[in-house]
């Protein structure tokens, strides 16, 4: 056996004395043999590695494994596979009664452990910060721009003196690294502190090959990230606002010069820009919200409040024939269904709503076998009490008998719902037989139960194989790994202590592991969906509020600039509503080409996002509607307030300033 170096020191303090010594692994005697590097845990999480050790016979049928090759230089994907594509025809002929039908099939490491689905979530999140970050790079240039526009009379006395517009954009340019450098240390600071927060609410650790660390690769990267992001919200601001004119800029009461037309049109264009980004944010949250509040409140088929749920292992030789495996089996659900606070437990090889069963493939009696046409089910071991558990009733027929449950040549079976109307539309399915298909024929059994249809795949993976169900004794497979599902009439999480005394009660080498109330599991399968739902919606707000203030500053520095003019339309009879008009009209206008310019980029999302939507439309109505809606309120909201300021301009103190 090889253990991992945090296995090691934690469980035998590192002890270098270890190696050769034997100790006990799931109720048998194995030979520490070596420890593994620092922070080595192939394929995820994993601690131990032991040799596989089954008779030849057995070997053969079980196909789960995991084989790793380096391709040899020059050899491609396609090749490798067209040779293990001929080593399987031969297994094949060799040995058909376990080779038929099976082959291998080649892929990346990379594709093996991050699969499409993750590759897009991770490209929907990376998408979203860089139209976070590029939202605030428009924000900060409008808000440069603006505050460059304030600043005429300073860059005027500068040029007078001397200096000339490469120094002054040099001057402005420098304030913004400046700007970026401080930013991008206290964004460091923050992401040391967010990064914590973050891995602690993870349902479970990365595996080991995802790096977390703050490192010099990542202040490398955010060295050169703040670098750019100066260039883009520094230079053209600092390129305008240098252009100054001398005469103009030293004339008291004249225009700001950075007031021109051309700088007020690139004031208007960020704007327009921020609007868009917003609106892509928020619609993208908007859906992965309303999508992760379908997965949260999805029917399973049953009851998750009162449920608690756990797996075991019955390790060691006493439990090799199997019906001492289901005798304890047996043992446990008596004891456990005594405890104070039990209504019900029972044993089942899936956990629903969480794991799938065993693949196989099925056709109902009569019906002639096409190969390849076979309908693909999956196959669960349970115990008699396991619908008691689920608090539910067989739609028609029964459950397991005790004797049924405990011998490994019962030849009767339950199948759901689905799978019933699909093989005897409008029959009853009570007394027919379905062929399970195995290489030496059909195994026939006999139907004395319909079940009414539940999830079985997490929720968002489900597979029309998934939707088939048959459910055999479990004497039929006598799996060593099996889970308990505990119907409680209180907290099922207040169960946990004893329900874990009673297993220890039974044998003391039953460890129960994997322990959780119903919701927690469900919370455990979904906390992927929610993260990037969450993730998504905290951008989307950043991008919002930062779209808010990019239009406050824009529209107060405005205000600010035609203080004079205010002035006089008030001295003039304006009412304090027209003032009002005259800043709001411009923020609905930019707001407008906003909207209308991000819808393209909208509706690109939308249909990218569509693969990680679960029972949501990406073209809902309803988000269509509200999130532009809502969009447009929150930025004139922003307009409105500096706007209301100007308009309550006491006309005589406009007058008299310079």
């Amino acid at each position: 056996m090889l253990v991992s170096d945090a296995i090691w020191r934690r469980r035998f303090g590192g002890d270098p004395s270890v190696i050769g010594r034997a100790v006990q692994v799931n109720g048998r005697a194995v030979t520490v043999a070596g420890v593994m590097p620092p922070g080595f845990r192939f394929p995820a999480r994993h601690d131990l590695w032991l040799p596989y050790d089954r008779p030849r016979d057995q070997a053969r049928a079980e196909r789960f494994f995991l084989g790793l090759a380096l391709l040899a230089d020059g050899v491609t994907f396609g090749e490798a596979q067209a040779e293990l594509d001929t080593i399987a025809g031969r297994l094949a002929a060799r040995y058909p009664e376990s080779n038929r039908e099976w082959g291998l099939h080649v892929m990346g490491l990379r594709d093996l452990f991050v699969s499409a689905a993750t590759r897009g979530a991770l490209s929907a999140m990376l998408a979203a910060v860089g139209l976070v970050l590029l939202v605030g790079a428009i924000n900060v240039a409008s808000l440069l721009l603006a505050r460059g526009v304030g600043r005429e009379r300073e860059l005027t006395v500068r040029a007078a003196l001397g200096a000339g517009r490469a120094r002054l954009v040099r001057l402005l340019f420098a304030e913004s690294v400046l700007l970026a450098a401080a930013g991008g240390f206290v964004g460091l600071l923050f992401a040391s502190w967010g990064l914590d927060a973050l891995l602690s609410s993870m349902a479970e650790p990365p595996p080991y090959w995802v790096h977390t660390a703050i490192d010099g690769r990542v202040m490398v990267f955010v060295t050169g990230l703040a670098f750019v992001t100066s260039l883009v919200c520094g230079l053209l601001p600092a390129y305008r606002t240098s252009r100054v004119h001398l005469v103009q800029g030293l004339a008291d009461g004249s225009r700001a010069v950075g007031a021109t037309p051309a700088n007020l049109r690139l004031q208007g264009g960020l704007v327009v820009g921020q609007v868009a980004l917003s609106l892509v944010l928020l619609l993208g949250a908007t859906l992965l919200m309303r999508s992760t509040m379908r997965l949260q409140y999805a029917d399973a088929g049953f009851d998750l409040t009162p449920l608690l749920s756990l797996r075991i292992y019955l390790a060691g030789d006493r439990y090799d024939p199997p019906e001492a495996k289901s005798r304890a089996l047996r043992d446990i659900t008596d004891r456990v269904r005594s405890l104070p606070g039990v209504s019900a437990a029972g044993f089942t090889s899936s956990i629903p709503a969480d794991d799938g069963g065993l693949t196989v493939r099925a056709v109902p009696e009569r019906s002639p076998i096409v190969q390849g046409e076979e309908t693909g089910v999956q196959m669960m071991a349970t115990m008699p009490e396991f619908w008691a558990a689920l608090a539910l009733d067989l739609l028609d027929g029964r459950t397991f008998t005790d004797a049924e449950a405990l011998d490994p040549a019962a030849d009767v079976v339950i199948v759901n719902r689905r799978l019933a109307d699909l093989f005897w539309p409008g029959e009853t399915a009570l007394g027919r037989r379905i062929g399970i298909v195995q290489p030496e024929g059909p195994r026939w059994l006999r139907v004395v139960g319909v079940a009414p249809d539940l999830v079985y795949e997490e929720f968002g993976e489900e597979t029309a194989q998934s939707r088939f169900n048959v459910f055999v004794p479990y004497g039929r497979l006598g799996w060593r790994t099996m889970a308990l599902l505990v119907r409680t009439s209180g907290d099922p999480a207040a169960l946990i202590g004893s329900v874990r005394r009673t297993l220890h009660q039974v044998d003391p080498a039953i460890a129960p592991y994997d322990v959780m109330t119903m919701w927690q599991r469900r919370a455990f399968t979904q906390w992927g969906e929610r993260f990037l739902g969450q993730m998504f919606a905290a951008f989307a707000i950043t991008a919002l509020l930062m779209a808010c203030l990019g239009t406050y500053g824009v529209t107060s520095s405005s205000a600010g600039q035609r203080t004079r003019e205010v002035g006089v339309r008030l001295a003039l009879g304006a009412k304090a509503g027209d003032v009002v008009w005259l800043f709001m009209r411009r923020g609905i206008t930019l707001t407008a080409i906003g909207l209308v310019l991000g819808v393209p980029l909208a509706v690109a999302t939308a249909r990218a996002l569509g693969a990680l939507l679960y029972d949501v439309s990406p073209w809902s109505p309803a988000v269509w509607a509200g999130v532009p809606l809502a969009l447009v309120g929150v930025i004139l909201t922003a307009s409105y307030l500096p706007a209301r300021r100007a308009s309550q301009t006491d006309p005589a103190v406009a007058l008299r300033q310079e």
